[in-house]
């Protein structure tokens, strides 16, 4: 399949796999086609996109060193890279294997992050729902009602609850600072 898009969808048949979640995931692959003129940086975003089951084309072997390298490095399996040749025929090909352990842990550690989405999503809902709004004021989270939200002294008064994070938030400054 010949095309000049970085990022390419492609649908598989409803005949091909179950339905439910597997065919979801399935049925969503994508590839993506890295161009021999992507520098490192842009070639890192594409990559960052990927997910299991998806692939990488290449046309440049520089390309198909440095997708496989970052594939490797951040030890991201189940993501094929190809390197094509004339007529898309397929010259090399790599695929990071992570050991059991490593992906049943890469596993565990994503449904953990999706429980905590859903569970953050339904507080700011709720808060939504009640008219209040949570603030990041200086290295922290508080909350105020919605209409005190755009007051920067109300975020330091009594109307303001500061929100214990556990330590679990942080601003990109601080992220940068450290």
């Amino acid at each position: 399949m010949k095309t000049r898009q970085s990022c390419v969808y492609e649908p598989l048949p409803l005949s091909s796999v179950k339905l439910g979640t597997d065919f979801i995931n399935t049925a969503l692959n994508m590839h993506i086609l890295l161009a021999a003129d992507f520098s490192q940086a842009k070639v890192m975003d594409q990559l960052r996109q990927l997910r299991s089951g998806d692939r990488v084309h290449c046309l440049d072997v520089r390309q198909f060193q440095v997708a496989k390298a970052l594939l490797k490095e951040w030890r991201w399996a189940n993501i094929l890279v190809l390197l094509l040749g004339p007529g898309n025929q397929v010259i090399e090909q790599y695929k990071y294997q992570a050991n059991e352990q490593q992906q049943a842990h890469r596993t565990q550690h994503r449904q953990d992050q999706e429980q905590v989405v859903q569970a953050l999503e339904k507080v700011f809902a709720h808060c939504k729902q009640v008219g209040l709004q949570v603030v990041s004021f200086s290295d922290g989270l508080v909350v105020v009602p919605e209409h005190l939200a755009s007051d920067p002294m109300a975020l330091s008064s009594p109307d303001a609850l500061g929100v214990n994070d556990c330590e679990a938030y942080t601003t990109i400054t601080e992220q940068l600072e450290t």
